[in-house]
């Protein structure tokens, strides 16, 4: 399995929290999610997914347009265009369900997809 290196941020930081996992494996996508990282904040965790996936777009369109030395608006034009195509007319079904984190923390749910 090739994984991802952890950011030197979350390495340092003892209060990190990783909130999502995503993988390509047989033939799929798969992935686990911090479900209710916001319990007890006054944050809703619906607002704070929608601001992580913009920030995460954003990355990854500063990542493809530097590696593929493409305009950047370009390239989070076409990400945007995908994620709305694939919305509209999923590719997949979506399976899976809230289960306990690895660490067993009953206070944050995590969905297993696929």
């Amino acid at each position: 399995m090739r994984e991802q290196p952890i950011p030197d941020a979350a390495t340092r930081d003892p209060t990190a929290t990783e909130l999502a996992r995503i993988w390509v494996a047989e033939h799929g996508l798969h992935c686990a999610l911090r479900i209710g990282a916001y319990d007890e904040t006054p944050i809703d965790e619906a607002r704070a997914w929608g601001m992580m996936l913009a920030d995460l777009l954003r990355h990854l369109g500063r990542g493809l347009s530097d590696y593929y030395r493409r305009d950047p608006v370009e390239v989070v034009d076409v990400l945007l265009e995908a994620m709305r195509d694939e919305l509209a007319c999923p590719s997949s079904p979506i399976r899976g369900g809230l289960a306990r984190s690895r660490d067993d923390e009953p206070e944050a749910g995590q969905t297993k997809a696929h």
